[in-house]
């Protein structure tokens, strides 16, 4: 058999005759009767890549992709940076909001620090201690340390990493599963406060999020046609991200959900007043008839109206009024003005869509829904999620069982 070696290519730096030199790679590519022939392409020019160690990186994952067939002792060149080019070029995710979260954290955090590694350079603890020092909540550390792993996990499966064992499963993260700051749950009261406050088509958006748990996304990709109103229910099958439509976000959030006669009747009128589109959207920007953006609707509207909730220190006013000195916005709504408050609303003050859908879980543990149902209507693949990250009991609730107790020790010392 004929001996495989390791295929470096030719760098060379080509003048042009109008501006910046460029830097071209010639290398050989199999054919399909098994020889090989000479190819040559263009990398960048000096302006995007000043120095030659520069255009080098830039043809990493090129030359993986090349030397896929060489024995393995001879791969002791390859870089974590050219493991990462190879992943987005060929392997991203379909799905926008993973692919965005992907590149985010390849390229401003991974390539970075690690990119000029050798695979087998980096140390767990090494990763471990950096990731101490990012000035960042322990679940996006945790994040990064996912991709990372992944990023090992595609060398071994490319045959370019060895060793048994993934190194950055040995890392730790203290704290990497728990939350900064327990999510808000809104009482029965509180919302309608809410609700009071917000405008069409944001209130009938937080119904349809407080009745059914649906994310935002979803909302704000949902059409006319996804609605079954003579069986009385709706088929959560897409969502929206940054103007974006894709799939959901896993396969067990693509399903049916119940429609009460009640809230049937909030969607059908507001079908009386919503914009009509050729996609069918429910929720439609009058100007663009393209979905609204819920992050601006949360920012401009949604979050004062949790501000609400609270007394205002300096005006006396609250449960879900207004202050006495506001302003008036662009788009006609209002936002307090007042700092006081918006201090003193606590964890209302970062109230948002999400809210609404931890409160439908606290809600459905209120009507004693057994916790099966409640992970199918919340549409959650595992039940862990269901009942650790969205448990979270109300505070009457906890009061009364507490009370049983109680009573329960001091009749029985009486």
């Amino acid at each position: 058999m004929e001996r495989a070696c390791y295929q470096f290519g030719n760098l060379t730096r080509k003048k042009r005759a109008k501006g910046p030199d460029t830097w071209e790679f010639r290398f050989y590519e199999p054919t399909e009767h098994g020889e090989r022939r000479r190819k040559s392409c263009i990398v960048g020019n000096v302006a995007q890549y000043p120095t030659k160690a520069q255009a080098q990186k830039a043809v990493e994952a090129l030359l993986l992709k090349l030397n896929s067939e060489t024995p393995q002792q001879r791969l002791a060149v390859v870089t974590f940076g050219a493991i990462c080019d190879r992943y987005l070029k060929e392997e991203m995710p379909e799905r926008y909001s993973t692919s965005k979260s992907y590149q985010s954290n390849i390229k401003n955090h991974l390539k970075p620090r690690w990119g000029d590694y050798l695979l087998d350079r980096i140390r767990p603890m090494a990763v471990e201690d950096w990731l101490k020092k990012l000035p960042m909540a322990p679940k996006s550390k945790t994040h990064i340390r996912s991709v990372m792993h992944l990023m090992y996990e595609c060398a071994t499966r490319w045959e370019l990493f060895t060793d048994k064992r993934n190194p950055i499963a040995l890392v730790r993260i203290k704290d990497g599963s728990k939350r900064r700051q327990r999510p808000a749950i809104v009482t029965v009261d509180q919302f309608k406060a809410i609700i009071a406050l917000l405008k069409e088509p944001y209130r009938t958006m937080a119904y349809i999020a407080q009745c059914l748990g649906l994310r935002v996304s979803e909302i704000a990709a949902l059409q006319w046609d996804d609605f079954d109103f003579e069986k009385n229910q709706l088929l959560v099958q897409r969502s929206i991200v940054n103007g974006n439509v894709d799939d959901v976000k896993t396969e067990y959030s693509q399903d049916y959900v119940p429609l009460h006669p009640s809230l049937t009747e909030v969607i059908l009128e507001w079908s009386k007043e919503a914009v009509p589109t050729k996609e069918g959207w429910l929720f439609a920007n009058p100007i663009t008839e393209q979905p609204y953006f819920p992050t601006e609707i949360q920012r401009r509207h949604l979050r004062p109206a949790g501000w609400c909730l609270v007394e205002c220190p300096k005006c006396g006013v609250g449960t879900g009024v207004w202050c006495r000195q506001d302003r008036p916005t662009p788009n006609g709504g209002r936002l307090p003005i007042h700092k006081e408050r918006r201090a003193a609303a606590g964890k209302y003050s970062s109230i948002g869509w999400h809210t609404f859908r931890h409160t439908y879980r606290s809600w459905l543990d209120e009507t004693g829904a057994p916790m099966k149902v409640q992970q199918e209507l919340m549409r959650h693949a595992s039940i862990q999620t269901t009942m650790n990250v969205y448990g979270q009991a109300m505070s009457s609730s906890k009061r009364e069982a507490n009370g049983k107790v109680v009573e329960m020790v001091l009749k029985a010392s009486a």
